[in-house]
């Protein structure tokens, strides 16, 4: 039986950047054998499993913790923390312009990025 090890990359959502504020990752075989426990950086993870394996993750960020399992059949996965950290005091500025008018600069309007 031929064993393959495919490169697997893991992205959690509501994480920081670089290496502020990111998760505590453990990787568990189907015997509960600890594989991995690394911290993720900008919110990624790449690890080298077995192909077409189950594995149990435990993330950890802050007071939140993602306790899942997943088969490696495909490259990417992602994760969701759900109490991401926003800092408010930030503040992030942009010009908006219409698609059918190049010089002519949006002025006001909504944009609502994700749900509350």
């Amino acid at each position: 039986m031929v064993v393959r090890i495919k490169k697997i990359i893991l992205n959690f959502i509501g994480t920081g950047l670089n290496n502020n504020y990111q998760a505590c990752v453990s990787i568990y075989d189907k015997c509960n054998n600890l594989l991995y426990y690394k911290k993720t950086y900008n919110g990624k993870l790449v690890l080298e499993l077995k192909e077409n394996n189950t594995y149990t993750l435990i993330a950890k960020l802050n007071n939140e913790i993602i306790n899942t399992s997943f088969y490696t059949n495909k490259t990417n996965y992602i994760f969701i923390f759900n109490n991401s950290i926003i800092n408010k005091s930030r503040t992030i500025t942009f010009l908006l312009k219409d698609a059918n008018y190049n010089n002519l600069p949006i002025e006001k309007g909504e944009i609502i990025l994700w749900q509350k």
